[in-house]
């Protein structure tokens, strides 16, 4: 996170009027040829499966002819590119003899040994004149992890949802087959990915099976996790939690640690880590592993536990399998049975009295990836446990409370509602803030580039109260806001970031868009200094790039125009195979443009 203590005084003006002229590949007066650019797409995990390389993200900036494909391995174990002159190679480890009624070789398995690998691998792209820039892709070999366990419960995988990643209970060393029924609940699968182990797992193959004093490691099931996740999401951007009943707290925290800590990949670490009555007669090393996960961090994104904990059997009352302390963990203890508590956990997505705020002393799912308060940061607190809840019921209904207020006082922060921005009457400011947020101390309104990096936004204020100043100005002409509110403790929490511009942006249909229909509704989101838009549409980008007047379809409010129905522009349709272009000139209030947009364009399809 950055502080720019000159963001109140001096801030990039926005009520500039751009004139710089915009160009169209391919259109205008004649130019030098560019050569094409090469993408060989992002690194990606491999188990024994190939695995295709993807170059579809390659292009030529002048389109001045189809493009041809070359692959080579720069260096890692030697690896078979098979159809290496095409978009889409595939790599194996070798290719083997078919059988049967098909004697059609098959890419082979990639040899796996007890260590990463990795290989690297370069594309280059012609348009028959020129020659791109190489560009190269890491692929991971993971080390051998065995039959493949894991179970992806509520598949397609969706890239747009969090992933929630289960482990059931055992004996201490194997995990049997577990309580699934829990996270198959349709509230659970609509919200997240979710993966479990269903089939049973075990640990690492160092160890000696049967000692269970002996250590013992999971992190054979990080390898297939990531190898999955890989395969379905090249570039996941959503947080994932790893959660373990009894047996299960075992490979919940090591896969957390070993994703983050040898793979340091931000798209696949794992931010929280959920204990579901995983005692510590089966691992008594948990302090030396939360304070390893806790400093696990990839890329500034924090790691947060909670701890859930209920009777064993042979004792009552709240917490009793933890005898130490554990600071910078939500601790909740109850008097449910060892096998009510998992489904209590499950429950308190949506059950009564289980996913309200109660003011700060609420446990559960509340704080997963998928609940209400899925961007809670807990604060580090090395030297006092400060948050401790009860909850009083059954797996289904009751009530939270906290544990001894006056030794654990701290309740958490209440997610953050931000409100719509409020411009002011002349459209030279806008209000950005929030509702107030229970038991918060201190709001700070962050701007940043990246929804997803909020860790990395800039602090445009902070105040004891939600953020009330109008801004003239803004850090970037484009962006994302959110506040970020913080309790006395040092716990924090945001909303989802909103985005925001200066002007016109964020075209629908997107900027050179295939379009399947034969009408459209051009919308752009609103700009904050904008009373009013000239729209431009035609097929010609000439008449939308001079503002000539066949193009010029009026002056409006509305942040949408219905092209291609009776009553509209182009009332007989758009033109199959043909290609429109669009503009957008925001006007300030008194009456002139302040800004001429960006050229868009669409094609509909043939």
């Amino acid at each position: 996170m950055t502080w720019s203590s000159d963001y109140r005084l001096r801030l990039v003006l926005v009520g500039f009027v751009i004139t710089a002229l915009l160009t169209q590949p391919g259109t205008g007066s004649a130019s030098e040829a560019v050569p094409p650019v090469a993408d060989a797409g992002l690194s990606r995990y491999a188990g024994p499966d190939p695995i295709v390389l993807d170059g579809t993200g390659s292009y030529d900036p002048d389109n001045s002819d189809t493009l041809s494909y070359t692959w080579r391995q720069l260096s890692g174990p030697s690896i078979l590119i098979i159809d290496a002159n095409t978009v889409t190679p595939t790599i194996a480890g070798s290719m083997v003899p078919g059988s049967g009624r098909d004697p059609t070789p098959k890419p082979g398995s990639f040899l796996q040994t007890d260590e990463v690998q990795e290989c690297e691998f370069e594309l280059v792209v012609s348009d028959g004149e020129l020659t791109s820039l190489p560009d190269t892709v890491k692929v991971i070999i993971v080390p051998d992890f065995g039959a493949n366990r894991m179970r992806h419960v509520n598949p397609p995988f969706n890239p747009n949802k969090p992933t929630f990643i289960y482990f059931g209970g055992g004996d201490c060393i194997v995990g049997y087959a577990g309580i699934s029924c829990t996270w198959e609940d349709p509230e659970w699968n609509s919200r997240a990915n979710v993966i479990d182990f269903t089939s049973g797992y075990g640990p690492d193959p160092n160890y000696a099976l049967g000692n269970v004093d002996a250590p013992r490691t999971y992190y054979r099931l990080a390898d297939m996790i990531i190898v999955y996740l890989s395969s379905v999401a090249p570039d996941y951007r959503q947080p994932i939690q790893t959660a373990g009943w009894s047996t299960g707290g075992q490979p919940a925290i090591d896969v957390g640690i070993y994703l983050n800590r040898t793979y340091a990949d931000a798209r696949y670490a794992v931010n929280r880590v959920t204990f579901i009555d995983a005692t510590p007669w089966c691992r008594s090393g948990y302090s030396e592993n939360i304070a390893t996960f806790l400093s696990s961090s990839v890329d500034g994104e924090q790691c947060c536990i909670d701890d859930y904990t209920g009777t064993d059997g042979t004792t009552t009352g709240s917490f009793p399998s933890w005898s130490s302390v554990y600071p910078s963990v939500l601790r909740v203890g109850s008097s449910l049975s060892h096998v009510d508590i998992v489904y209590w956990y499950g429950n308190s997505l949506t059950g009564s009295g289980m996913n309200q705020f109660n003011h700060g002393a609420v446990g559960g799912a509340y704080w997963s990836v998928l609940g209400p308060g899925k961007n809670l940061q807990l604060a580090s607190t090395p030297d006092i446990e400060v948050y401790r809840f009860e909850w009083f019921g059954s797996r289904n209904d009751g009530h939270m409370e906290h544990v001894d207020e006056l030794t654990y006082p701290g309740r958490l922060p209440e997610p953050v509602t931000l409100v719509e921005p409020f411009y002011t009457e002349d459209h030279n400011g806008v209000i950005l803030s929030c509702e107030e947020s229970e038991n918060a101390v201190g709001y700070q309104l962050l701007f940043g580039l990246d929804p997803y990096r909020v860790m990395d936004y800039n602090i445009i204020s902070d105040t004891p109260a939600p953020p009330n100043d109008v801004f003239t100005t803004l850090p970037f002409e484009e962006g994302w806001w959110t506040v970020r509110v913080r309790d006395q403790y040092g716990s924090t929490i945001y909303a989802d970031p909103i985005y925001l511009s200066v002007f016109a942006s964020k075209p629908k249909p997107v900027d050179s868009a295939m379009h399947p229909d034969t009408w459209a509704t051009l919308s752009w989101t609103e700009g904050i200094r904008t009373v009013s838009y000239d729209v431009y549409f035609g097929e010609s980008f000439i008449n939308v790039h001079d503002s000539n007047a066949e193009a010029f379809q009026g002056n409006q409010s509305l942040t949408y125009f219905v092209v291609g129905f009776a009553g509209f522009p182009y009332p007989d349709g758009l033109v199959r195979g043909t290609t429109y272009f669009w503009r957008i000139d925001d006007v300030g209030v008194d009456g002139t443009v302040i800004n001429k947009g960006k050229i868009w364009s669409f094609t509909v399809s043939p």
